[in-house]
């Protein structure tokens, strides 16, 4: 009989053993003081147990369980279910507590573990994706056609800092004599932005260019042997190498007073914005040839006459703003048109383009020098009256008519010009006029036998245009 009942009780266990090891995923029977009352056959393999040594086992001995201790005793106490994650051995789970009342007064926790290592791998993959559309998002924004790219680049690199979590950076981009200069900067102060602009960075420019890496990090102690970058606080230097048809066209520098762990996420970060921050440097780099081509004379490279008409009205509201003058003058080539016929228009362009040169060389840094079109040639003189003007006029003259220009393998010309000045607003009271006036001048010098300059003398109405 004796017999009887232990075979029972073997056969009720083995059947308990085979429910729960139809749960697919580990699960555990915990009593109210801790004890392992069963589990099944994914949970002792999970943990690396057998069956017999681990029932009637406190659960807190077990590495798989011991961080749920908290959790646990709490569920057990208010007999509340809860949902927590936990890792081992990398994998993820989501663990289940579920709290249950055995005959009234007895407290069990049934405890599973769901795997949700794939979902996590997911889950973070598409953060990892989130992260980088907003990237792209936020730094494709900063870009718009604007004509004062010292805007853009100030908002890039506003926005750049956003994205990195860094509180000072600063760009350096290469001009045309692969010299790199500083264009725009956050959180520098004054003092360090003067060290930067005197070479004080070049060294690690150079050694970040050398490396050929995506991100270079330079090293704290030698941080620390600049004066410049430790009075600023800092000791963490990314600079990341901004690069263009296989050369490096700028540098990128984030830094900050505390120490950044390096790891792969926040590398791939820097990568991601260093490469669309180039990718925009070059859209800004397009915009502005764009734009140069744009109002830029093909042959001369002079300012063209779009770009004459729009200038000339800005000076005209800059004049009456603060109550000064501007001159005009107006040159035309003395007899192109026979140069052209007896030799040629190659040399008619040659003659253009040592011409612009001359114009470029004797013309003052603050005026703007335009082809008008075909042989004609006009000069804004800003802050400049009529006196001023026909002396720069005849230093024009004389320094045209001394220039031998070569429009052959052995062949040179002198040439002369004719010019017309007017002055606003002495000489008119709107652009047009003032135009119409130097053009009157012009012809007036022609008339006059050429290779000289000629004022406008009065003032010039509307009405006589």
């Amino acid at each position: 009989m004796e017999s009887s009942d232990t075979d029972k009780k073997n056969i009720m266990s083995h059947a308990n053993h085979i429910s729960l090891d139809l749960i697919p995923d580990p699960f555990i029977i915990l009593k109210s003081d801790g004890g392992i009352l069963d589990a099944n056959t994914s949970f002792f393999t999970l943990a690396g147990l057998g069956r017999d040594e681990s029932i009637g086992r406190d659960f807190r001995d077990v590495p798989l369980l011991n961080e749920l201790a908290p959790k646990v005793s709490a569920s057990l106490a208010s007999g509340i279910e809860n949902i927590e994650r936990m890792s081992f051995k990398n994998r993820h789970f989501e663990v289940q507590l579920l709290p249950f009342m055995h005959e009234d007064r007895y407290w069990f926790v049934r405890v599973v573990l769901k795997d949700i290592t794939n979902f996590i791998r997911l889950e973070k993959e598409l953060l990892k994706r989130n992260k980088e559309l907003i990237i792209v998002n936020t730094l494709s924004s900063a870009f718009i056609s604007s004509e004062n790219i010292d805007l853009v680049l100030e908002d890039l690199m506003e926005k750049v800092l956003l994205i990195t979590d860094f509180h000072t950076g600063w760009l350096l981009i290469a001009d045309n004599d692969q010299y790199f200069r500083l264009r725009t900067n956050r959180g520098v102060s004054i003092e360090l932005q003067q060290h930067i602009v005197q070479g004080g960075v070049d060294s690690f420019s150079h050694e970040a260019i050398r490396s050929e890496e995506p991100i270079y990090i330079v090293e704290p102690s030698v941080i620390a042997r600049n004066p410049s970058l430790r009075d600023e606080g800092i000791s963490f230097l990314a600079i990341i190498p901004l690069i263009s048809n296989y050369h490096v066209t700028g540098l990128l520098y984030l830094a900050s007073g505390g120490n950044r762990e390096m790891d792969f996420d926040f590398a791939a970060l820097l990568s991601l914005v260093g490469n669309h921050v180039s990718h925009i440097i070059d859209k800004i780099k397009l915009f502005q040839e764009t734009r140069r081509l744009s109002i830029t004379d093909g042959l001369t490279g002079l300012y063209n006459s779009r770009y004459f008409y729009k200038h000339l009205d800005s000076e005209i509201a800059r004049t009456k703003r603060y109550g000064n003058s501007f001159s005009l003058m107006l040159f035309d080539i003395d007899n192109f048109k026979n140069l052209n016929d007896t030799y040629g228009h190659q040399a008619g362009d040659d003659v253009l383009q040592e011409l612009a040169r001359t114009l470029k060389a004797v013309s003052r840094e603050t005026d703007v020098v335009v082809r008008y079109g075909g042989e004609e040639f006009i000069i804004i003189l800003p802050n400049t009256e009529e006196e001023e003007s026909i002396t720069l006029a005849n230093r024009i003259l004389q320094a045209v008519q001394e220039t031998k220009i070569r429009i052959g393998p052995a062949k040179q010309v002198s040439i002369t010009l004719s010019g017309g000045i007017a002055t606003y607003p002495f000489n008119a009271s709107s652009a047009r006029v003032l135009l119409n006036a130097a053009d009157n001048a012009l012809y007036a010098a022609k008339a006059a036998g050429k290779n000289r300059v000629i004022c406008f003398q009065g003032k010039m109405n509307e009405k006589n245009i």
